[in-house]
């Protein structure tokens, strides 16, 4: 069930490649959760880990660093994953790291909302 959602999502945002049924069979599934496991390990490192350890990771700008870090670990996680399986990288391969690195920081940003509570330092971080 829980895969399926990730290849209707990523087929929504990235678009469907006909010519190679193996993304829907092998890489969207291999990708999508443990996309959504990364986020969830940075964001509760972010804010439960160093939110709570010392007033010293906690500013706007800390934040906006793990956001961007956690995009561009999801990036290059979906590209390598994709090169593994497909074999050789094309325009489609890249469009769909790049939605995979967004949908990372939309997900981070979504989580942070709720483990924000949860943290001493990092509270107010993002707002």
């Amino acid at each position: 069930m829980l895969l399926s959602i990730f290849s209707n999502l990523y087929q929504l945002i990235s678009g469907v490649h006909h010519s190679v049924p193996d993304y829907v069979d092998e890489v969207y599934d291999n990708v999508g959760v443990p996309t959504l496991i990364i986020v969830v390990i940075i964001t509760a490192i972010f804010y439960l880990l160093l939110g709570r350890w010392k007033p010293v990771f906690f500013k706007t700008g800390h934040w906006i660093f793990t956001l961007l870090l956690t995009a561009i670990i999801a990036v290059v996680f979906a590209f390598t994953s994709a090169i593994k399986v497909i074999g050789e990288s094309d325009s489609y391969m890249f469009r769909f790291s790049l939605m995979n690195g967004i949908l990372a920081a939309i997900l981070f940003f979504i989580l942070s909302t709720v483990l924000k509570r949860l943290s001493i330092f990092a509270k107010r971080t993002p707002f």
